[in-house]
């Protein structure tokens, strides 16, 4: 069906609707966004997988944040990306 895109802070979670069923699905996890739900990697990545979604990550350095800002969040996603690789290995 296609690729649509979240962001969150400085990560890009990229994700891979194949049926109609993963468009209606994200349409609702995009209306919970809108309506101010807060989403955190990991519950991005978790909503991802309990709706066997396929998706990609991609860090991107934002000029309009500080550097201490930038580094923490490259931490966050770096450590995030360690905790689902750990967590696929030991299922």
């Amino acid at each position: 069906m296609g690729i649509v895109a979240i962001r969150y802070y400085n990560v890009w979670f990229y994700l891979h609707l194949q049926s109609e069923l993963d468009v209606v699905k994200f349409s609702y996890l995009s209306k919970r966004i809108e309506e101010g739900d807060r989403f955190r990697m990991r519950d991005i990545h978790k909503w991802c997988a309990m709706h066997k979604i396929k998706y990609r990550t991609k860090f991107v350095y934002r000029k309009d944040f500080p550097v201490k800002a930038n580094l923490w969040n490259f931490y966050s996603y770096v450590r995030s990306k360690i905790e689902n690789a750990i967590s696929k290995i030991t299922l």
